[in-house]
């Protein structure tokens, strides 16, 4: 008798919300590699099929900045990922945001997309306010008031960072951080961080660079700075595919999302700790023999 395998769609994997996006493009990376795990027939053939593309390199070049998104194409993918009314319209400025030319097309889709967040959730941070994302230390501090009841003290509010920074420092952190409006006056009559979360989204690379530098520094620091015990360090060498390396991209992410609902609902929070995630490549992709 013949074996007959079945294979069960992957049922695991948590719903791409829309709004946790900065990028139309790499929402609809994630949403769509999700729909395959579901849907194998879900390709790229079939994406191009359901929205009438002429090719079916459709969503690579979409993916690439190659072809830009027009509103039937929007509502479109709208209709394809089964997204709600709400859904649809935020999709719609997020495209819009990802696609402007101009500073005055992004802002003006910016407030858009600030007007269709759901309330208490992502705070959107514009293009000319990313310098929360040059030092490690305004997020560190930002943080820190959740812990520390700061009422002014500054030269106490850097002191309890590891390693600490200089009165002014923390001075100039809590200016931006009121000034991008995350964090507000608190009953004590200090600050409070503002249950926001700040997303930079994959377009801005290059100014979150300095934070992700800060923070390898602060990773090799902890290397010899804290005992095993409060440092867990470990590393993977392995050889992928395509497949798997897409695979463990996508837990990396799941990971980092459940993490991130843990300590939002950690009501008794007393230190700070940082996560850093890194996958990264240790050779160019080798073409296999066949044996």
């Amino acid at each position: 008798m013949e074996n007959v395998k079945t294979i069960m769609p992957n049922t695991s994997l948590p719903p791409v919300s829309v709004f946790r996006f900065l990028d139309a493009r790499e929402y609809l990376r994630q949403a769509c590699e999700r729909e395959k795990s579901l849907r194998p027939a879900f390709s790229q053939r079939y994406i191009a099929k359901a929205l009438n593309a002429s090719s079916s390199s459709f969503f690579a070049d979409v993916m690439s900045g190659k072809s830009k998104l027009t509103t039937p194409r929007v509502l479109g993918f709208a209709k394809l990922l089964k997204l709600s009314k709400k859904e649809t319209d935020y999709f719609e400025s997020l495209v819009m945001y990802t696609q402007a030319e101009s500073e005055d097309e992004r802002r003006h889709a910016l407030d858009k997309l600030k007007e269709l967040a759901p309330k208490g959730g992502h705070a959107l941070l514009e293009a000319f306010q990313m310098e929360y994302f040059g030092k490690w230390h305004y997020a560190a501090v930002r943080e820190l008031l959740e812990v520390y009841p700061f009422r002014g003290n500054h030269a106490e509010l850097g002191a309890l960072l590891n390693p600490p920074i200089s009165a002014a420092e923390a001075q100039e952190a809590i200016a931006l951080l009121r000034r991008l409006k995350l964090i507000a006056r608190a009953a004590h009559g200090g600050y409070r961080r503002t249950g926001k979360v700040v997303l930079s989204g994959p377009a801005k690379a290059l100014q979150v660079r300095p934070a992700l530098l800060g923070n390898l520094d602060l990773a090799r620091r902890a290397l010899d700075a804290f005992e095993p015990g409060r440092r867990p360090f470990s590393y993977l060498t392995l050889s992928v595919s395509e497949q798997s390396f897409r695979q463990i991209q996508e837990k990396i992410r799941a990971f980092s999302r459940e993490v991130f609902e843990l300590v939002t609902e950690d009501r008794e929070v007393d230190r700070l700790y940082q996560l850093n995630l890194q996958f990264f490549p240790l050779s160019e992709t080798v073409k296999r023999r066949k044996s």
